[in-house]
């Protein structure tokens, strides 16, 4: 079933953002689409990347685009791997 697109300043389920770089040359909203491999950083994930995309014919740059759901593994500020998801994504009208 197809998922709300996420951008950059999207955020985790743990309220961490999603910081980029993202897919520069497709924009969703003024926003660059998030792509796997993109880095997260917040209070509970400081060091965290985007792992597992559910959109993987999507792509921006070469590289699949984010949408809800996809998973984010990280450490938190005390060194404990923290996994989480992608769940805030205003985009509800721009689905992957």
């Amino acid at each position: 079933m197809p998922t709300p697109v996420a951008t950059i300043a999207n955020l985790t389920a743990t309220g961490d953002v999603i910081i980029g770089p993202g897919g520069l040359t497709t924009m969703v909203k003024g926003l660059p689409c998030a792509c796997l491999g993109d880095a997260v950083a917040g209070p509970l994930c400081v060091s965290g990347v985007i792992t597992v995309s559910t959109a993987l014919t999507k792509l921006a740059k070469g590289r699949p685009q984010v949408n809800i759901g996809s998973v984010v593994v990280g450490v938190s500020p005390i060194g404990i791997p923290v996994t989480t998801a992608v769940l805030v994504c205003p985009n509800v009208n721009t689905i992957v």
